[in-house]
């Protein structure tokens, strides 16, 4: 009794280091682990990764595959790519969990509740502590919860609770005794629970129905309880194994118990196939079939982290977790991968391996090592110490390339052949004969009498010799990493120097990691960018081919190729992973697959990358600390959906707020940073999930493959958006996820501020039209001004030139007028000189006659017609204007005027008037007194300026 309750303790009181020191001290000399054991792939997850605490109690799986861990900090969520911690209200230790359809029920110390997520995606947490009848009792802690009849149960060691979701209501169960409880088992549609001291019972319409009892019972803590045929089968603390047909207890798998030295069992699960995994407390996992028989042992000398498991459980793609006293790890058992690590580097890294019957040969850079059939340890053949390039059969041979030489391997002994520095290959060159690629150069080993003879190496090709084939012509053909390629025809002897060789070089290519290899009776040359065949009819290599043309768009980490022996299946490495190569079923074209194993993970050496066919269809992969083991073809896994966890925006340098999920985003134009989390859950431990997306209304172009979860975008215009985002898991892509947001417009290009642009906009127009109106309107009365003063100035311009006409034409009449009065003036003058000299010689009544023609002539009115018509024309007015300001002027003063008007002299209007100079001036005399002008003004100029 006194150790029974010791261990519920532990469970209660959390007082785990101080068992888990007990447990080591006292199974350290009798470890289960063996060197060799292969195991399927293990995922690790430390505290460091989660941010969390150490311990991880209980597990449950919810909707999206997500995880969630009862840890000592709270509950831990994980969706494949990122962990989130929710403590509870009183920041206590998470000891259960249970997921029913959108809540996860947790229990911890001192309160019980369940969580839901809101519209952001992030978990809220509601406690029933206040639908407790009584009040949670001082230190109880609720360590198991089950959902059965449309109740959550919880259980804590007072009690089992039963919450009604729908009438959110909580009551308590009846306890038979009062006794402790110790545990709570759902199976099938079933609820049993075992009180300390008093058996196991099974909940009958809310009634406890004693199932076994103390007696048959007794001490024991059942641990995992399961159907075992009609039977009911259960595993106690104790790693006892026992069976309840209804009326006897019975115990079975007592050799399995007594080998496992009866390690304390923490949690357990049943396996479809019948297997029990058992978590224990310090010897990790064990996984027992369901014959009894320990199949697999995980522990931290091995893959786990801690060898303290709290508890196991399957998730809905078989994987089995188990929350650890540190960490957390992920077993996935139905893998076709099985792997062997050497996590302490007894055997090394695999260069080479080779399996004959079930032992397994493995050539590692420590030795060559062998592990027979059956057998659980790897032993080092003797003698064999050191770096093994080599280890494959060779007509019927075992051969082993070394550092030192060559070995012949028979069983687990090696026999040295060769003493050549460093063997790289051995091949078959033909009967009983065999050709071997050394660091520097190729010798022979020949089989006669029972026994190898090492012939001597082969003069003038000191090159080294990694990669060796041989044609049908026995051409022996070497590529080297530095030299390209060499073709030998070789001579009889084999070590003389060749009849013929020659060497294709590859310039332009890196020879770095190259090999030469033969595939459908082709040859073929590889660096880490190109494949080359070699044509036999040209005699050169070309990068012309289909097998190039498969393998161009892989990112190959080096150029060696592997050919199987019979040629039918080639292998490459990539990045990713690594390939294969064969022909195709329906048509002369190949097939290529992928197998994702990336190269983190495999590490070896790049250019010794090695994989063998140990079994028909089964192959070995050599990594840097062991080995992996797999089938093919391999088993197509589902492929899980990808989703949007949450989205943030913020302002620029602002906090991140987070956005709803279910509704299309709407944000202001500040908030135009955004960043979408997103996770496509893959438990693999060789293959990763890979994210591509794009952001519809900024581009249609998807980003390229990566792993980093998160997509950011900064500086977002307005617009309508809407992100997409899909994973790709090996080759398989997933359906799209989609996420559609608005970026509203800033304030400033609202549709208010629109209209009031647009109202501006229209004044402004109106304005403008307005002013270019007036404008218009005085500009057109400017130019009807401008207009007319052109057609003033243009009328002007006519009147100027039509008075410069007549002034011409004054000035012409002007000019004849006194050229005619000039003529008369002298005519006058000159009948008045003959007159004269007639007078002095008056006696004769001739010369009378001719005086009195002569005065006729000059006084002739005829004359003066003439004469007043010429002056008409010239100034016509001026006998208008000086009549009508003196009118008593006579028409001897009008003349007398006229002649004044053309400025004449008193002395040359004396022969117009036929009168004397004397008689002139007495005119001109007379006329001023009519004119009444004064002294001072000078009577030609008043006359001039009439």
């Amino acid at each position: 009794m006194v150790y029974f309750l010791f261990m519920h303790n532990f469970r209660a009181l959390n007082s785990g280091y101080f068992l888990n020191k007990y447990f080591f001290i006292g199974f350290i000399f009798l470890s289960l682990t063996v060197m060799g054991q292969e195991l399927p792939p293990v995922v690790n997850y430390g505290p460091n990764q989660f941010s969390a605490g150490n311990q991880n109690w209980m597990i449950a799986e919810g909707g999206g595959e997500n995880l969630y861990f009862a840890n000592s900090t709270g509950l831990l969520e994980y969706n494949g790519e990122n962990w989130n911690l929710y403590p509870v209200p009183n920041n206590t230790i998470i000891r259960s969990v249970k997921v029913v359809e959108d809540r996860i029920y947790t229990g911890a110390y001192m309160e019980a509740g369940y969580w839901e997520r809101n519209k952001y995606g992030r978990l809220e947490y509601t406690s029933l502590a206040p639908l407790f009848q009584d009040k949670i009792s001082d230190g109880e802690q609720f360590w198991e919860i089950e959902f059965l009849d449309d109740l959550v149960a919880f259980r804590s060691f007072g009690g089992i609770y039963l919450y009604d979701p729908v009438k959110d209501q909580l009551k308590r169960m009846d306890n038979p005794v009062g006794q402790p409880i110790s545990g709570m088992f759902q199976l099938k549609n079933e609820l049993y629970f075992q009180l300390v001291g008093n058996g196991l019972y099974r909940i009958d319409n809310g009634i406890p129905q004693l199932v076994i009892s103390y007696e048959q019972l007794k001490d024991r803590a059942i641990v995992h309880l399961f159907p075992l045929g009609n039977d009911l089968g259960f595993v106690t603390e104790n790693s006892e194994f026992f069976r309840w047909d209804g009326a006897a207890l019975k115990k079975y798998n007592e050799i399995l118990s007594a080998r496992l030295s009866y390690p304390n069992i923490f949690s357990a699960l049943t396996l479809k196939d019948g297997a029990i995994i058992l978590g224990t407390v310090g010897k990790g996992i064990l996984h027992v079939n369901s014959r009894g028989e320990l199949v697999n042992t995980f522990d931290q000398s091995n893959v786990l982290l801690n060898n303290t498991v709290l508890d196991l459980f399957r998730d809905s793609s078989g994987n089995i977790w188990a929350g650890l006293d540190y960490g957390i790890s992920m077993i996935d058992p139905d893998s076709a991968f099985r792997s062997f690590q050497d996590n302490k580097g007894e055997i090394g890294s695999v260069y080479s391996s080779y399996e004959e019957n079930g032992n397994l040969y493995l050539g590692t850079n420590q030795g060559l090592y062998l592990r027979r059939s059956n057998a659980e340890k790897f032993v080092l053949i003797e003698d064999t110490k050191g770096q093994v390039w080599f280890v494959d059969e060779v007509g019927g041979y075992i051969f082993c390339g070394h550092d030192t030489g060559t070995f012949i391997i028979e069983g687990n002994r090696a026999t040295k052949i060769s003493d050549r520095l460093g063997t790289w290959v051995v091949k078959e060159y033909s009967e009983n004969i065999f050709i071997q690629g050394h660091y520097n150069g190729i010798s022979f080993l020949k089989f006669e009498n029972g026994k190898f003879t090492d012939l001597p190496m082969l003069e003038e090709f000191p090159h080294s010799s990694k990669f060796i084939e041989i044609d049908k012509n026995r051409n022996v053909w070497v590529s080297n990493e530095h030299k390209g390629v060499f073709k030998m025809n070789l001579s009889d002897s084999l070590f003389l120097p060749p009849r013929e060789i020659r060497n294709y070089k590859f310039s332009e290519k890196s020879g770095i990691t190259s090999s030469v290899f033969r595939f459908h009776d082709t040859l073929y040359y590889s660096s880490r960018q190109q494949i080359y065949q070699y044509n036999d009819q040209t005699d050169h290599f070309t990068a012309d081919n289909r097998l190039g043309e498969i393998l161009n768009d892989i990112d190959r980490i080096s150029g060696k190729i592997i050919s199987e022996t019979d040629e039918t299946r080639l292998w490459g490495f990539g990045d990713e992973g690594i390939f294969s190569v064969e022909p195709a079923q329906l048509d002369q074209d190949y097939t290529l697959d992928f197998i994702y194993i990336d190269q983190d993970f495999r590490n070896i050496a790049v250019g010794y990358e090695n994989i063998s066919r140990i079994q028909e269809n089964m192959y070995l992969l050599g990594v840097a600390n062991g080995y992996v083991k797999f089938d093919l073809p391999l088993e197509e896994r589902a492929l899980n959906k990808i989703k949007l966890q949450k989205v943030t925006v913020n302002k620029l340098d602002g906090p991140s707020e987070e956005a709803e999920m279910d509704v299309a985003g709407s944000f202001d134009y500040q908030h135009n940073n955004i960043s979408f989390h997103y996770s496509a859950p893959v438990h693999e431990k060789y293959l990763n999930a890979v994210y591509s997306y794009r952001l519809l209304g900024l581009t249609p172009n998807w980003r390229k493959w990566d792993d980093n979860p998160v997509a950011t975008f900064k500086n977002l215009d307005f617009g309508k958006y809407t992100f997409e985002v899909r994973a790709r898991v090996g080759d398989k892509i997933t359906e799209t996820a989609k996420y559609d947001f608005i970026i509203e417009r800033p304030y400033y290009l609202s549709n208010l501020a629109i209209a009031i642009y647009l109202l501006l906009l229209v004044l402004i127009l109106f304005t403008i039209h307005f002013l270019y109106k007036r404008h218009h309107k005085r500009l057109a009365a400017e130019n009807e001004r401008a207009l007319k003063m052109r057609n003033l100035e243009a009328e002007r311009e006519i009147i100027k030139l039509k008075n410069e006409k007549l002034e011409q034409d004054m000035a012409n009449k002007n000019r004849e007028l006194a050229v005619s009065t000039m003529s008369l003036i002298k005519k006058n003058e000159f009948l008045t000189s003959i007159k004269k000299k007639l007078k002095d010689s008056e006696g004769s009544p001739k010369v009378k006659s001719v005086i009195r023609t002569i005065d006729k002539d000059i006084s002739e009115e005829d004359n003066w017609k003439f004469f007043k018509k010429a002056f008409s024309n010239a100034d016509k007015d001026f006998f208008k204007k000086i009549k009508a300001q003196h009118p008593e002027l006579t028409a001897n003063d009008l003349k007398l005027c006229a002649y004044l008007r053309l400025n004449l002299s008193s002395k040359e209007i004396a022969p117009l008037l036929n009168i004397s100079v004397k008689s002139v001036e007495i005119k001109r005399y007379r006329l001023r007194k009519k004119m009444h002008l004064d002294r001072d003004t000078n009577l030609t100029e008043y006359i001039l300026a009439l």
